[in-house]
């Protein structure tokens, strides 16, 4: 991915053939800063931009072509290997970067090449850890079967431009800084009551934002518990969905219209009609949403237990993992958060 800095001020002959580049390397091509903390969780991303402007013979700036410029890389300033034990460089923007999406380019550099003005180009890279450790990253560029690298050090490592990067330990929060409230959705049908759960994290009073959640179950909202005929009061139907992050409402269906007189004569009142609801859902900024659906009535499926635990992971701002696990009680007709 390449972007395009501002033209130098004045024009340029650009007709001479590139004859050595000079790199440069940032977390942003506009910044100062040297050095950035991160989390060494393997998702978390930090922008780093390598900056490449070509000269010919004479000096004078040039145009460095697509095919040079996609040889440029991330190395270790120490060694001049690219990036391992737990580095590792990318070309895409993952999820957890805290920066905004960097859009493509407007021009590429077959259109620059008709341009009289001659830009620095940039290269985009978005940098991971998996692990704790502190590390300088310099910048390589092969010319002519040369790597030219930014380390100062050997024969080829005669430019000296870096940014270090340490990466930290990831915070484990104790249950308690998790906060986990249930709010009425109302105007529901007599006998059906539905509640949403909204998960959220906020150490010493501050939010962290949860952005993601996965579990052994498939990809999409896991309906992590249905129990029917379950022969609690005022509960003979539940259901637990925990939702995509993406999603702003989910339609389920609970059984209604039962016969309330067989509530006298039997454990449960059963019934054939179904209704259907649109439910709002991820309507709170940096919390995630579990719906739970209640129901007097039964539907015509077989008794199923509700209790048990469903397992899951939530994912913070940061990309750091939070094992949690939600407690089903069908008698309480309760969700109870737990660690995972």
């Amino acid at each position: 991915m390449s972007e395009y800095m501002d033209a130098p001020q004045g024009q340029f002959d650009v007709s001479g053939p590139l004859h050595d580049v000079e790199l440069k390397v940032k977390f942003d091509s506009a910044a100062s800063a040297g050095d950035k903390l991160l989390f060494g969780n393997g998702r978390m991303q930090v922008k780093v931009q390598v900056l490449v402007s070509g000269v010919d013979e004479s000096g004078h700036p040039v145009i460095v072509p697509s095919s040079v410029l996609e040889t440029v890389e991330l190395i270790h300033y120490n060694t001049g290997k690219t990036l391992q034990d737990g580095w590792s460089a990318s070309a895409e923007q993952g999820q957890y970067t805290l920066e905004a999406p960097v859009s493509a380019d407007s021009t590429d550099v077959a259109d620059q090449e008709s341009q009289i003005d001659v830009q620095p180009h940039v290269r985009t890279f978005w940098v991971s850890s998996a692990g704790v450790g502190t590390t300088q990253i310099a910048a390589q560029i092969v010319l002519n079967g040369t790597k030219i690298r930014t380390n100062a050090n050997g024969l080829f490592g005669r430019q000296d431009s870096s940014i270090t990067l340490k990466a930290q330990m990831p915070i484990t929060y104790a249950i308690e800084q998790f906060r986990w409230m249930s709010v009425r959705r109302g105007n529901e049908e007599p006998g059906n009551r539905i509640w949403n759960y909204y998960l959220g994290l906020y150490p010493n009073g501050q939010q962290i934002k949860l952005v993601d959640w996965s579990s052994s179950h498939e990809k999409g909202d896991v309906e992590f518990v249905r129990g029917n005929k379950l022969y609690e009061w005022k509960t003979n139907h539940l259901q637990g969905v925990m939702v995509r992050p993406h999603k702003r409402e989910i339609s389920l269906s609970l059984p209604f219209d039962g016969n309330f007189i067989a509530f006298t004569l039997f454990q449960d009142a059963i019934t054939s009609k179904m209704k259907s609801y649109s439910v709002r859902v991820n309507d709170r900024d940096g919390e995630l949403s579990v719906v739970q659906a209640l129901s007097e009535y039964s539907d015509l499926t077989p008794r199923k237990s509700a209790d048990g635990k469903f397992n899951f992971s939530v994912f913070d701002q940061y990309g750091t993992e939070h094992k949690l696990a939600i407690r089903i009680d069908s008698k309480e007709r309760s969700f109870t958060l737990e660690r995972g």
